[in-house]
Formats: structure tokens, C-alpha cells, sequence
């Protein structure tokens, strides 16, 4: 059987109360920050010597909601500096360092907490000076390293283990004779350790040992270090980073960080040479590699305290955060996002557009996936501004679309893209389209469909429609003659488009066309329509359901909302019946639709502009939340939740303004309230949970914003990404998107090209592919892509990626390893 290392994956997001259009993560932390840990429900332990975070009372220990608010329900207290977390399987907290008391329990240097961060008074090992470091086995036993010379009443010299339920393990007594830092298990059990000793276990070992399982020395590994090692990382293909003060390793010149091979000898490929001292390491899920410390210089170019490295030990020249001091820890969240402590009060970044300099951030702060400092989406406007249309790219970044001369300093021309700090990045370097654009389609090959009323872009002929390759050229498309209002991508890459148009191409295309990838005009697909097309919901099997104005679809009776099957004819079996108008349709998991309109009646029963309809068409007469003016977007998370903009100022029986958030069952989630003082025409769900508002708004949640904001949210995005035997399971929860099809997998040796392995189906929780042979003996890249609908009338789409590394065990070892960071 063959079994695999895999390296971790992850997904996560800030807010006070429910949601805050302050989403910038800026915990504040009034002292160092030493160790980060995040637990496997997105929220992030930190620890060090501050008594005070997120403006409250936190004694060297605090826990941070996704969005960086302050976790009220977990309120530990230490009297000393904390050095060290582990997390538990169970959810419980060990920890270790200079303290002497946690809450009103004595604990010298090491103590258990449960979850909510309550002492657990079984566990009190008893250390007699300080805990540096700590590691949690695969089979639950901890091991403890630092500068002790006695734990739990019994001689240990600098490092011990206990068991789990944390009585000393006798038969672990490896003795370092100074300080041990840095501790790391690999996936065969052995345990790899780091500091500033010079013999362990009786033998000499300079900075730098491994251990066997039983706690004697590996004899096979013995590269030595000229200093301290602080960090080890590894590797999925068993390669093991080491950082620290050291100028050289196995002999050999390397300054602060080097790549040993699996049996301990130098990688001589990789040598990076940082100018200072490197504090902490952590892998990310796609291979490469995140540094940190005091340097300020790497591979001779300018990093300050922050860097990242290329698999093969290169310099990430896209990476460049400034920090304006020491950055002692490191923690990768579950969505990519990089949180960071240690003695720094500002960190910045620099952008296209110079927007992103300096921020304060005290002691504690998060990177999004391009670096950018996590900050708060707040674009000024220099004249009217409407938006409609949303789309996320895989990269983070989000494309904005809609009716502005001038947007944030910036003067695109009804389009623009947005970094994922919420800062402006360089897009149409000529001009933007010359009318409205209404709907995006963000398509994989890194191309975006626009549609709207424009009749030219970048001072080209483009009729309502448009598509701009990768670099931003104008690629051919066929024109409609009056407005394209909803845009579909098809798995297939085909791509539905509706509006007001009665011909496409020069040929007669009533409401509703669709257009093949390479720019053609779908010739066998023309149902027709008797009035608008305003929204298209794709379904997996291939129909699509479609909403608008219309009274007769394919030359047959049906009020506003139809369903066509693949090839475009009418599905007979479905009839669902609106009074009025249907701007919006998403679809939930389960295969039912929700609605969004006009309409007070569906399929003849009262039903105040939302409204969700059963697989086959009926009506769910359980949903009824009745709001009291019109529905312009929908946004499904993974929970089942969705959140709906609007005109309305009531639904669900209470007062909302312009915007809401409906539990699964339509019931109103009361936690949810920001208020816009007018309507709110477009939303978009980031990969974070994060929620991007559109509309014609000039305050949200009290705070002058105008027509785009984004919402924050204390519940993480979560995900992993993982393969057992020949099954590929991604696994998504909390408040991120639902998607609006099945995803695709995808695979890359070399984690540049991929190409598709097949269409993932939904299981509980997630979606799976099964039968996937994978490579044998290497690095091999697994990614997976799935589209999420946005914008007005949910006509636009955007794309989510995760992308992790994986590699084969050779088939004598019988484990799997994940990073090391867990």
C-alpha cells in the first residue's frame, strides 16, 4: 500500500460583534509576541510577554478570532513570558515557558489548558527552568524542550517526553548539555532536535541531532552547526530546513539558513545567506518556504525580517513585506494568509500603485497570499459610483465592475482590479470600457469576460461584450446589440450570456446565446426568450436554470424563471411560476434554488421578492423570510447560510437595510446586521469568508463607504486538501462560498503547468475524485479550481484555488506525515 507525506493545508479571516467594515487584522499587542498557533478551527493562539491585545487585558496569552478580534471566551492568564504552544488532537492547549502561575494554579513552566483556556489540573509536569519549545507525537505523547535540568520530579537535561496524560516517560532521557530550541518529528517517528548544545545522548552533536524514537541518537546524522539552531522545517520529500545564528553547516559556509538532505548531509543547491539572524520557519502548502528573524537582507537583495523562498531555495522576487523589527513567529492559516508576531510596530508592502505602505501593526499582524498587508477595503470616489458586477480571481485579487470615472486616487473607467489588501492594482493601462459593465466572468485560463452597455473598451469597437486575454489585450468575441446583463462559464469553457439583446454575432439571439470557447457563436443553442434574461444558474448535470422578465421560454409559457437543458430546449418537467420579475438565482448544495426579485407570488403562493424552489421546481414551503422590496444578489456559504442585498428595508419579520443573512432554514440570523443607508446591488464572497458589498451606498455598518465595501466575519473559512490511497477529498466548512459547480482537479509535477485529472463530486462536507494514480517517489502537485457566482443578479463568476504538494512514501514506511506545523 503505498502511503503519502503530505504537506498541510488550510483555509481561513476580522470583526467586532457579528461583522465590522473594519476588517483590517490589527489585533494590538502591547508587548512581544513570541509563538502563534492556529487551531484547526481557524482561530489563532498567541503568546509572549504583552499583558494587553485587542485592547484588553490579556496576560502573555490570548486567542484571536478569524478576523483578529479578541476571543472574550478564552481568558488564560500567565505571570510569565510564554514561549511555546502545542495544540492537542483533543482541542487541548499545552504550553510552555518562564511562567510560574497560570490563573490562580501554580504551574512552573509548562501547564495543560483545556479549549476555553481553563487550567487542566491533571497535567503539572513541573519543569525547574524554562520551556523553549514543544512537539505533540503522532501518538499523543508531548516532547519538551529548554534549558531545565528536572521535570516532573525527575532528572531531564534540556529535553524529556511525557506521556499523554503528562507523566514523565522514563525511557526517554536523551541529556543535551545546554539549551535545546527547536524541536521537529518527522514522519518515521525520529525526532529531529536543534539549540545551542554540543552533546546529546552522550555523543557529540554541534547545535543539530536527530534522535530515534526511543530517545537514542541516530548515528547516521551528524552535520553540525557553527551556532545556535532556532528552527527546522520539514519537507514533504524529507529535506530538513534549519535557521538560526550559524555561519556554517556540515562544514560549509551557510549564513542562518540551510537545507540538509534526508540523511543529513548539505543540500548544495540551496543556500540563500541571510545577513541576520533567522528565527522561524514554515512551510506553505504549494512547497515553498516562509522565513523569518532579525535580517534584513537575503540572496543579496533587501528583506526586512520577512522573506520567502522558491522550492529550489531561490528568492520569491513577488514576496517583499516590510517589518520595521524583529519577527519571532510564523503561523500559515488555512486559507494562505500568514499571520506574524514579534517586536515590530509597522508593516508594509509595496504595490503597483504605492497604496500600501507602512501600516501600524503592534507586535502582531496578517499578510494576505500576495503579501499585502490584511488592511481595510475602503475606496474613495471622486464622483458618482455604482457597482454590479464582482468577480474573484485565483490569486485573491477582485475585479470590480460598474458605473465610475474614478475609483480610489485611480481613474479606470467603469473597471477595476483590486489587490486583496482592498488596494487598487494597475489594470487598463488605456481606456476602460465607455459604458456600464454589468457582469464578470473570470475564466481559468486567466482570461475575464465583461458584459454591460458599452459600446468600446481600451478604444476598441466591443458591443456589450467583451473578453481581455491574460495580458490585459482585448481577445474577439462576438457583439450583442443592447445590454448583456448575466454571464455563465461552462465546465466546458462555453459561455452563456443574457440581457436585453435580440441578436449576437450579427445573429438573431433572443435574450439569451451562448458562445463556444473559441469565440464563436454557439449555432445550436437558441431557445429564446420573450423579454430579459437577467440571471443564469448552472446546474452540475448540465441544465441551467434561467430568471428575468420573460412570460415565454422556446416558444412555451413560463413566467420569469425556467429551466434548459443542456442543449438549450426547454425542460418540460419544470414551472415554477413568478408574478414578476427574477433577478437572481443561486444555487445551494443540495440542489435546491433560491430566488431573488420582484415577485410577491411563486408558483401561487405569496412569496415576497425570496424564495427558494425544491430540485424538481416545487416550491419549499418551509423558506419564507418575505422581504418588502426587491432582492438584487444572493451569496451562499458553505454553512448554508446566504446573505441577500437589496431594496428592501424589512425581511424575516425584522428591520434590515438593504442587507440581510439567512440562516438554512430562511429564518433571519440576528448576528448579522451592518445596515446600508441604500441599496446594495452586488455581492461577492472572498475564499476567506470575507463578504465585498456593491451598491449605491455612502455608509455601511455606520461607516462612510462608498458603493463597495467589505465585510468581516469571526467564523474561519476551513479546508483541506488531502489524498488517501487513490481518493483526492477537498474539504471545505465554515463561512466561505459555496460553489456554483462541482470543481475540478488538477495535477502538476512541477507545480507550473497542470492539467485536468476529472470533475470532483460532492460528498458531505466537500467533494472527491476517486481513482487518481499518483506518481511514485517525487514532489507532485494536486490542485482544485471551482467557480462561485457574484454581482448583481449573481451574474458574474469568479474562481477558487487550492493548491498543495504531496509526495509518495516509499512503500516500507507505514505512516503519513503532515509538516510539522500542525
Amino acid at each position: 500500500m503505498s502511503v503519502f507525506f503530505m504537506l498541510t493545508m488550510a483555509l481561513l479571516p476580522r470583526i467586532v460583534l457579528a461583522q465590522n467594515v473594519h476588517d483590517g487584522y490589527d489585533p494590538n499587542a502591547n508587548g512581544t509576541v513570541n509563538v502563534l498557533a492556529v487551531q484547526a478551527d481557524g482561530k489563532t493562539l498567541v503568546g509572549g510577554a504583552f499583558t494587553s491585545i485587542g485592547g484588553q487585558t490579556r496576560n502573555r496569552i490570548a486567542r484571536l478570532n478569524a478576523d483578529g478580534s479578541l476571543d472574550a471566551g478564552f481568558a488564560a492568564d500567565l505571570d510569565g513570558t510564554l514561549f511555546a504552544i502545542a495544540v492537542q488532537a483533543d482541542g487541548r492547549i499545552v504550553i510552555g515557558g518562564l511562567f510560574a502561575q497560570v490563573g490562580a494554579s501554580v504551574r512552573n513552566r509548562i501547564a495543560r489548558l483545556n479549549a476555553d483556556g481553563s487550567v487542566d489540573a491533571t497535567f503539572n509536569p513541573n519543569a525547574n527552568a524554562t520551556v523553549f519549545t514543544l512537539a505533540v507525537q503522532a501518538d499523543g505523547k508531548l516532547l519538551v524542550g529548554g534549558f531545565f535540568t528536572a521535570l516532573a520530579g525527575q532528572p531531564r537535561n534540556r529535553i524529556a517526553r511525557l506521556n499523554a496524560d503528562g507523566s514523565l516517560d522514563d525511557a526517554f532521557s536523551p541529556n543535551a548539555n545546554s539549551s535545546v530550541i527547536a524541536l521537529a518529528v518527522q514522519p518515521d517517528g525520529k525526532l529531529l532536535v536543534g539549540g545551542e548544545f554540543t552533546t546529546l545522548a552522550g555523543q557529540p552533536r554541534n547545535r543539530i541531532a536527530r534522535l530515534n524514537a526511543d530517545g537514542s541518537i541516530d548515528a547516521t546524522f551528524n552535520p553540525g552547526a557553527g551556532n545556535v539552531v532556532r528552527a527546522l522545517a520539514v519537507q514533504p520529500d524529507g529535506k530538513i530546513v534549519v535557521g538560526g545564528v550559524f555561519t556554517t553547516v556540515a562544514g560549509q559556509t551557510r549564513n542562518r539558513i540551510a537545507r540538509l538532505n534526508a540523511d543529513g548531509s548539505l543540500d548544495s543547491s540551496f543556500n540563500p545567506n541571510a545577513n541576520d539572524f533567522v528565527y522561524a520557519l514554515a512551510l506553505q502548502l504549494d512547497g515553498k518556504l516562509l522565513m523569518s528573524g532579525g535580517f534584513t537582507a537575503i540572496a543579496g537583495q533587501i528583506r526586512s525580517r520577512i522573506a520567502r523562498l522558491n522550492a529550489d531555495g531561490t528568492l520569491d522576487a513577488t514576496f517583499k513585506p516590510t517589518a520595521n523589527d524583529i519577527v519571532y513567529a510564523l503561523a500559515v492559516q488555512p486559507d494562505g494568509k500568514l499571520v506574524l508576531g514579534g517586536l515590530f510596530t509597522a508593516l508594509g508592502t509595496s504595490t503597483p500603485l504605492g497604496a500600501n505602505g507602512p501600516q501600524p501593526r503592534n507586535r502582531i499582524a496578517r499578510l494576505n497570499t500576495d503579501a499585502s498587508v490584511d488592511a481595510t477595503l475602503n475606496l474613495s470616489a471622486s464622483g458618482p459610483v455604482r457597482v454590479f458586477a464582482l468577480a474573484v480571481e485565483p490569486n485573491g485579487k477582485l475585479v470590480v465592475g460598474g458605473a465610475f470615472s474614478a475609483i480610489g486616487g485611480y481613474f479606470p473607467t467603469n473597471i477595476a482590479r483590486l489587490q486583496a489588501d482592498g488596494n487598487l492594482d494597475g489594470f487598463f493601462p488605456g481606456p476602460g470600457p465607455n459604458d456600464v459593465v454589468f457582469a464578470l466572468a473570470a475564466q481559468p485560463d486567466g482570461k475575464l469576460v465583461l458584459g454591460g452597455a458599452f459600446t468600446a473598451v481600451a478604444g476598441q469597437p466591443r458591443s456589450r461584450i467583451a473578453r481581455l486575454n491574460a495580458d490585459e489585450s482585448l481577445d474577439n468575441i462576438p457583439g450583442a446589440n443592447n445590454l448583456v446583463v448575466a454571464l455563465a462559464l461552462q465546465p466546458d469553457g462555453k459561455l452563456v450570456v443574457g440581457g436585453r439583446f435580440r441578436t449576437l454575432g450579427g445573429q438573431s439571439r433572443d435574450y439569451i446565446a451562448r458562445i463556444n470557447a473559441d469565440g464563436s457563436l454557439d449555432a445550436n443553442f437558441n431557445p429564446g426568450t420573450s423579454d430579459e434574461v437577467n440571471a443564469i444558474a448552472l446546474q452540475a448535470d448540465g441544465k441551467m436554470v434561467i430568471g428575468g422578465f420573460f412570460t415565454g421560454v422556446a416558444g412555451q409559457p413560463r413566467n420569469r424563471i425556467a429551466r434548459l437543458n443542456a442543449d438549450g430546449s426547454l425542460d418540460t418537467t419544470y414551472n415554477a411560476d413568478a408574478n414578476s420579475w427574477v433577478n437572481t438565482v443561486a444555487v445551494q448544495p443540495d440542489g435546491k434554488l433560491v430566488l431573488g426579485g420582484n415577485f410577491t407570488t411563486l408558483a401561487g403562493q405569496p412569496r415576497g421578492g425570496i424564495a427558494r424552489l425544491n430540485a424538481d421546481g416545487s416550491l419549499d414551503t418551509a423558506f419564507n423570510p418575505d422581504a418588502n422590496g426587491l432582492v438584487f444578489a444572493l451569496a451562499v456559504q458553505l454553512d448554508g447560510k446566504m446573505v441577500a442585498g437589496g431594496s428592501f428595508t424589512m425581511i424575516g419579520g425584522q428591520p434590515r437595510n438593504y442587507i440581510a443573512r439567512l440562516n438554512a432554514n430562511g429564518s433571519l440570523d440576528n448576528a448579522f446586521n451592518p445596515g446600508s443607508n441604500n441599496q446594495v446591488t452586488a455581492l461577492a464572497l472572498q475564499p476567506d469568508g470575507k463578504l465585498v458589498v456593491g451598491g449605491d451606498f455612502s455608509a455601511l455598518g455606520g461607516q462612510p463607504r462608498y458603493s463597495i465595501a467589505r465585510l468581516s466575519t469571526t467564523q474561519a473559512a476551513l479546508q483541506s486538501l488531502d489524498i488517501s490511497g487513490s481518493t483526492v477529498t477537498w474539504t471545505r466548512s465554515g463561512a466561505g462560498p459555496e460553489l456554483a459547480l462541482p470543481p475540478t482537479l488538477l495535477f502538476s509535477v512541477s507545480g507550473e503547468l497542470y492539467s485536468p485529472v476529472g470533475t470532483m463530486q460532492r460528498v458531505t462536507g466537500g467533494w472527491r475524485l476517486t481513482d487518481f494514480t499518483p506518481p511514485p517517489n517525487q514532489i507532485f502537485y494536486l490542485r482544485t479550481r471551482g467557480r462561485v457566482s457574484s454581482g448583481q443578479n449573481n451574474g458574474s463568476g469568479g474562481l477558487i484555488e487550492s493548491t498543495r504538494q504531496f509526495f509518495i512514501v516509499p512503500p516500507a514506511v507505514d505512516n503519513v506525515f503532515v509538516d510539522g506545523f500542525e
